[in-house]
């Protein structure tokens, strides 16, 4: 169980990547750096228009982008 001061890292094979904005191709994993708050920025490349995205996981600001879930 991580503690607050390691970061969560995800395995390779968690992570889904996403369709290239260009081609709708299925883009690779390219490349993935630790980022701040213990959030991971992961670099993604699409092998058939070379098209790059760079995501970010992990992170408390964008952790609020989705809605919460419903009380039931």
């Amino acid at each position: 169980m991580p503690t607050s001061d390691t970061p969560a890292v995800l395995p390779l094979a968690t992570i889904k990547p996403p369709r290239c904005a260009m081609c709708r191709a299925r883009m690779e994993l390219a490349s993935r750096e630790p980022g701040a708050n213990g959030a991971e920025k992961h670099f993604f490349k699409c092998p058939k228009c070379e098209f790059s995205k760079t995501k970010i996981s992990g992170d408390a600001v964008n952790a609020g982008r989705h809605r919460p879930p419903r009380k039931r």
